[in-house]
């Protein structure tokens, strides 16, 4: 295609067709099968004549553009996403989670004047920081019991620890992962073997509290909108994301019914429970 949005073919360069469609590759295989354009024009008609089966799906008889599966999880996973960032914007407001908030964090790995520091040294001091970041992380699939996203630590923010003023700029910052919010995002789940699983000892830097609320609150219209979200969810989906009908996941109904009452103010944070590990295919 041109850059005007004509189609041009490939073979004859004329605009109105594509190869597929190219009449001097047709004439070519009419007047000789076995002559180098009349074999690709037998290749096309070929590819043309095998059942269309849906890359999404699986299923034979449409494609990907027309599966209607894959309409149905892009508008679920909309709305989930949706949800549960409007609850993680509420939640950051709540807990005081903002630009200068002061964060302590439990299980991270960081740089002092003395080297590396581990959460398992018998040394070890949590660490406080600054969030200076204006933009926080989310994915909904981290919130997910299950998941890979839930069964990793998932980026959120990331913090300047107080005291690093001459360190490299590189050891000056702390990243922080999703932490488990009764709720929100549950800590005890089931992972691919279907065997309960506690969050906090598979994940490291998820472990973390704020100690003093930020100066600013972060603006969910930039992240946690449908104008925000849905360029999100096409790029999910894109084919070269590899994505199927069996990767697919989403909010258990409780779940999800709990986070849309804890947005419209219907229960409190201090009322959230995590709800029963969904399970899960082996």
């Amino acid at each position: 295609m041109s850059w005007n949005g004509t189609v041009r073919c490939s073979n004859c360069y004329q605009s109105g067709h594509n190869r597929t469609g190219c009449p001097e590759l047709k004439k070519a295989w009419e007047q000789d099968p076995e002559s180098y354009q009349g074999r690709q024009w037998a290749r096309i008609m070929a590819t043309k004549a095998k059942p269309k089966t849906c890359s999404y799906c699986g299923i034979q008889g449409h494609t990907r553009p027309g599966c209607a599966e894959l309409k149905t999880h892009k508008q679920i996973y909309q709305e989930d996403a949706i949800i549960f960032r409007q609850a993680m914007a509420k939640w950051m407001r709540e807990s005081g989670l903002g630009i200068g908030a002061l964060v302590r964090a439990k299980d991270v790995q960081y740089f002092s004047d003395d080297g590396y520091v581990y959460p398992n040294d018998a040394n070890y001091v949590p660490p406080v920081g600054l969030i200076t970041n204006a933009h926080p992380s989310v994915d909904h699939y981290g919130a997910i019991s299950g998941t890979q996203e839930w069964m990793s630590n998932g980026g959120l923010l990331s913090m300047q620890l107080l005291g690093s003023g001459d360190m490299e700029p590189y050891r000056r910052n702390v990243g922080l992962g999703l932490p488990c919010i009764p709720g929100i995002v549950p800590r005890v789940g089931k992972d691919w073997y279907n065997n309960p699983t506690d969050r906090l000892d598979r994940c490291n830097n998820i472990d973390w509290e704020v100690v003093s609320a930020g100066y600013k609150h972060f603006d969910s219209t930039d992240w946690a909108s449908t104008r925000v979200v849905a360029p999100h969810v096409k790029e999910h989906f894109a084919r070269d994301n590899d994505q199927c009908s069996r990767s697919f996941q989403s909010f258990p109904p409780e779940q999800k019914e709990q986070l849309r009452d804890y947005v419209n103010g219907d229960i409190e944070l201090s009322e959230m429970k995590d709800v029963e590990p969904p399970d899960t295919d082996t």
